[in-house]
């Protein structure tokens, strides 16, 4: 019994292991990121680190309290060529809305991404 709760645990481990991968070099590091909404033009700084990161919106808004907060980021998939992000709004304020980025490495070694389905301008900064 105790044999199969190691051969258990091994195996779990194991599966933990090859599900954490190493974010790509060309993703990591700070970036001043641009967007445009339907409505609005937005700046931000993003910063991508090999745990996950931060984002902070350079907009305030009374009547948007999430907006202006540094916020922390969530690795959700990360491939040699593409980085999924979950912006964790709701680990600052309860009820604000988390967001998606999705940034993508093309051939030339070039970052490109989106916010929420908004295309965004990155620079490294």
């Amino acid at each position: 019994m105790l044999r199969s709760a190691f051969t258990g645990l091994a195996l779990a481990l194991g599966a933990a292991l090859a599900l954490a991968q190493t974010v790509p070099k060309p993703f990591l590091g700070n970036w001043k990121v641009e967007w445009q909404t339907e409505r609005q033009s937005y700046s931000a700084v993003m910063e991508v680190t090999e745990t996950g990161g931060s984002w902070q919106t350079a907009a305030t808004s009374r009547a948007n309290p999430c907006w202006g907060r540094k916020v922390p980021m969530r690795h959700d998939s990360v491939t040699p060529g593409s980085l999924d992000i979950t912006l964790m709004f709701s680990d600052v304020i309860a009820d604000c809305k988390n967001a998606t980025v999705k940034l993508r490495l093309d051939d030339q070694g070039n970052v490109s991404g989106k916010r929420s389905g908004f295309e965004l301008q990155m620079k490294r900064d």
